[in-house]
């Protein structure tokens, strides 16, 4: 039996507020529909599994249900059968009962499964959806009880201690599952999502994530060095794409399905020991020469120090960015004084202002991501998503039954 498995599709999320990538984000989901039904013919492959955050968030556009709508029911027509759980972007953790999965699921175009199993033969598809760290203890009963006779999969969307993920995400251990619990329930594999990283797999437990199908991370993009006039390639861009379950007697063996990014993706950094203004300028003028092109999104990242002589205030990214004419360009200046004691920097960006401002206070990376990313969805107006991210720092769900009052211990 071939089974895919897919998750983090994040339908909605509009990276850097650019309708454009709101729209390869659509894109790459339509493109994973196109591979699934053409591996429907080639290889029979009749199911497939979303191990949460189909959605980015919990109340999507029209626009948004009507591409998950239009891609579902594709893969219906042509016989695939769809399982979904819910993960921590679908819905709130503390009222998971409504959420945009439960109306896909009324509509026959998914399985939605919280804390219940679908049996495919002889393999049972065991569904939770996400947990806080603390509830783990929930996961784990249900998925122990929920266990069948013949070959079980369970389908999460958690982070599981160990897993050696190579970009941190804000709220990894907010939904951290330990170790030790899961690998003592004899689960023959784990469908997990959360991470999205694709294809890393668990040291010690049957457990791979399929990624997220876009590029989400700025880490991921394809990356260039800049040096003594010449361009070095440092890094490619990150793979993407799903996953193929191979189940049968010897278990569940898995594969890669690759997919090709919506379009290219670059970071191009530029070090200085000496930055000057008309060094700077000339040096994007060229990189802008080989990189501006239509549909490229470019970050360039350039570090350093000030040259004698000159002051921050002579580096000008809204004059740099408009050597670009056709690409998304976003300039980072972070530029240093020599004789400043306390370095002086300019940014390209209020959000590059906001975030440095964050760092020299708070002193944690992850915190610091965690909060931009409640301004992003502050200022795109996803109060849900913000709210969410924002139970995850205090730890502390801020919607549902209770009051504020009551989790502040106040007295009626």
């Amino acid at each position: 039996m071939l089974i895919a498995q897919l998750a983090d599709i994040h339908l909605g999320h509009r990276q850097y507020g650019l309708e454009e990538r709101l729209e390869d984000y659509n894109r790459a989901f339509l493109n994973a529909v196109d591979r699934l039904t053409q591996l429907r013919e080639e290889r029979g492959v009749d199911t497939v599994i979303i191990s949460g955050d189909f959605f980015d968030t919990q109340r999507p556009s029209p626009s948004i249900y009507i591409t998950a709508i239009r891609g579902l029911t594709r893969l219906r027509e042509v016989g695939i059968k769809v399982i979904a759980i819910r993960g921590n972007h679908d819905s709130s953790v503390i009222n998971s009962i409504e959420n945009p999965l439960a109306v896909l699921h009324q509509m026959g175009l998914i399985q939605y499964l919280d804390n219940d199993y679908v049996d495919l033969g002889g393999v049972r598809v065991i569904g939770v959806g996400t947990v806080y760290t603390d509830m783990q203890s929930k996961l784990v009963n249900s998925l122990n009880a929920l266990r069948g006779n013949g070959i079980n999969i369970a389908v999460i969307h958690q982070y599981i201690e160990g897993a050696p993920y190579i970009y941190p995400m804000p709220n990894v251990d907010v939904f951290m599952i330990n170790e030790k619990p899961l690998a003592q329930l004899g689960i023959d594999y784990f469908a997990v999502g959360h991470i999205h990283e694709h294809g890393l797999r668990h040291p010690r437990i049957n457990a791979v994530y399929p990624g997220s199908l876009e590029v989400w991370d700025a880490r991921e993009f394809e990356v260039y060095e800049y040096a003594d006039g010449r361009l070095r390639k440092a890094k490619d861009i990150d793979p993407k794409g799903f996953l193929l379950l191979d189940v049968g007697g010897n278990g569940v063996k898995v594969s890669s399905v690759r997919l090709g990014v919506s379009r290219r993706l670059v970071r191009v950094k530029l070090r200085y020991d000496e930055a000057k203004p008309s060094a700077v300028r000339g040096d994007v003028s060229y990189i802008a020469s080989n990189m501006d092109q239509r549909g490229s999104l470019v970050i360039l990242e350039i570090e350093g120090k000030v040259a004698s002589g000159y002051s921050t205030r002579d580096f000008n990214a809204i004059e740099l960015r408009k050597l670009f004419t056709k690409a998304w360009v976003d300039i980072r200046l972070s530029l240093e004084r020599q004789v400043s004691e306390r370095p002086v920097k300019v940014f390209g960006g209020i959000n590059e202002i906001i975030r440095q401002a964050l760092r020299s206070r708070l002193g944690n990376e992850e915190l610091v991501n965690t909060l931009m990313d409640i301004i992003e969805r502050v200022r795109v107006d996803d109060e849900d998503g913000a709210l969410k991210t924002l139970e995850g720092v205090v730890g502390v769900p801020l919607r549902g039954g209770k009051s504020i009052t009551d989790w502040l211990g106040a007295s009626k």
